[in-house]
């Protein structure tokens, strides 16, 4: 009867503690989004007053407001100023024509360069709770010292999580990532992959490499 009590009280404790855990990942999550969303209006400010400044024509005040803009984003990143979050709301359970890549015959030659791309998770990826996030830099995939994202299994180059895998890793296609490959086809790496291991902190998945 005793053994029944605690085990009672320790599914109580433990109901009570996840539930906690989940009211604190959404109050963090508000408070960066607020902190996100007044990060966003400071640097549309700060933007068009840097162009302004530096206006050499009235019809140059976009370009210089598009220009000093991206040289604040950096200067935020580099500070660990903002939040990163994705704004897709793509299920990325429902995503179609995910990209089937034959990485079990190319890892030896690429060294897994994708698991060191840095990029933000979305609301979704973040409610499940599975995917890590970097704690310093909310809410960018998580990275070990190595630089490889924590979920890359050493050794065998697998990813752990990978029915939960992130967005980004089920659109990202490194075919005609230049970064990666000088010839996908032949398997042929770029001759700037290892400087790209070396300046993995700027690293990002683009757009044009979806």
């Amino acid at each position: 009867m005793a053994d029944d009590t605690d085990s009672d009280r320790a599914r109580t404790a433990r109901d009570k503690w996840e539930s906690l855990q989940q009211e604190f990942a959404g109050g963090l999550l508000y408070c960066h989004h607020r902190a996100n969303t007044n990060t966003s209006k400071t640097l549309e400010v700060a933007a068009f007053a840097y162009g302004l400044i530096e206006l050499l024509s009235e019809a140059e005040l976009n370009e210089r407001k598009r220009e000093v803009g991206k040289r604040l984003v950096e200067q935020l990143k580099d500070n660990g100023m903002g939040v990163m979050l994705q704004q897709s709301q793509t299920d990325k359970y429902t995503l179609e024509n995910s990209v089937q890549i034959d990485c079990e015959n190319r890892v030896h030659l690429c060294k897994a360069a994708c698991c060191q791309l840095r990029f933000a998770l979305s609301q979704q990826d973040l409610e499940e709770g599975i995917v890590k996030w970097d704690l310093a830099h909310p809410y960018l995939i998580a990275r070990g010292s190595d630089g490889y994202c924590r979920h890359l299994e050493q050794g065998s180059c697998w990813c752990t999580i990978y029915q939960h895998r992130p967005l980004p890793c089920r659109a990202y296609d490194c075919r005609n990532d230049k970064r990666i490959w000088a010839d996908f086809e032949q398997k042929i790496v770029s001759s700037e992959l290892e400087r790209l291991f070396q300046i993995s902190d700027t690293m990002e998945v683009d757009s044009h490499d979806r």
